[in-house]
């Protein structure tokens, strides 16, 4: 058995979602090529895809990396995640808007001018779970911010 570990950094959110809903809808729109979709998500799961074509030997590289983003571009990972859903009586045709967040919405805004120095992750968690994540599949939060991202009052 051949086995590869790949260690990435977890420092912020890959995509905004945080919370079952959020990163499902963001799953949705990167296998769709929706124009909304979190590009660093697209980025990551091309860059796992040619980790797992290099391991069964179909290519290594720049040309595994190219091979993975065409499957994504193409809508030919889209076509296979269809048909998994289509096999568990789920909704093939499924858009990510489609998905219910829970109704209750609150904005938080900054405090004052500044950039985004670093997410702590920690904290983020515990304030997924208190909004009842992951029990509640709709609850979660969006970050509108990444880590370098200047915000305004």
């Amino acid at each position: 058995m051949k086995v590869h570990v790949e260690i990435t950094p977890a420092l912020e959110p890959i995509g905004s979602g945080v919370g079952a809903v959020m990163q499902v809808r963001e799953v949705l729109r990167v296998l769709q090529q929706h124009e909304l979709r979190p590009m660093d998500l697209q980025n990551k799961a091309v860059y796992l895809a040619s980790k797992i074509i290099e391991l069964v030997g179909m290519a290594k590289g720049k040309v595994a990396e190219k091979l993975a983003l065409e499957t994504v571009k193409s809508g030919k990972a889209w076509k296979k995640m269809q048909r998994i859903i289509k096999a568990q009586n789920g909704n093939p045709n499924i858009k990510s808007e489609e998905l219910k967040l829970a109704p209750v919405k609150k904005e938080i805004k900054a405090e004052r001018d500044g950039k985004v120095k670093t997410i702590n992750m920690k904290i983020l968690n515990v304030a997924a779970r208190t909004l009842g994540a992951p029990i509640d599949l709709k609850a979660g939060l969006y970050l509108h911010k990444k880590t370098g991202d200047r915000v305004k009052k």
